[in-house]
C-alpha cells in the first residue's frame, strides 16, 4: 500500500495533482522526476527536504511498497542509481559583445 511521507516532508500549500483533480488520492501526488543523473541533482523530493540519496531510496521504500529496507539493500539501490550518472554535455555559452552587456545592464536598473 502507498503511504504519505512523513510530515515534515509534505508542503502543506502544495498538495500536488490534488490541486487539479480535486481527488483526495491525488493529495501529494508529483510528477516522477527522470532518473538520469539523480545522485547530481540534490535536494531530493519536490520539497527539497532531503539532501542525501540514501535517505530519499529509504524513504521512498517506506512509503512505496510500505518495507522498511535493510542497509544493504538502500545501498544497492543507491549504486545503481549512482550507475545511471553519464558524463554531462559540454556547454558553449555565447559571450556578448561590451556594448550589448552594457545595454542590457541600464536596462534593469531602470
Amino acid at each position: 500500500m502507498i503511504e504519505r511521507p512523513a510530515e515534515s516532508l509534505l508542503q502543506r500549500e502544495d498538495k500536488g495533482r490534488f490541486a487539479a483533480t480535486k481527488d483526495l488520492g491525488d493529495e501529494y501526488v508529483f510528477r516522477s522526476a527522470p532518473l538520469r543523473s539523480v545522485a547530481l541533482r540534490l535536494l531530493y523530493f519536490h520539497s527539497g527536504q532531503v539532501w542525501s540519496l540514501k535517505q530519499a531510496v529509504d524513504v521512498m521504500g517506506e512509503v512505496q511498497p510500505g518495507a522498511k529496507l535493510s542497509d544493504e539493500e538502500a545501498d544497492e539501490i543507491v549504486a545503481f542509481l549512482n550507475s545511471l550518472t553519464g558524463q554531462l554535455p559540454k556547454i558553449d555559452y555565447p559571450i556578448l559583445p561590451t556594448r550589448t552587456v552594457a545595454t542590457l545592464k541600464r536596462s534593469l536598473d531602470k
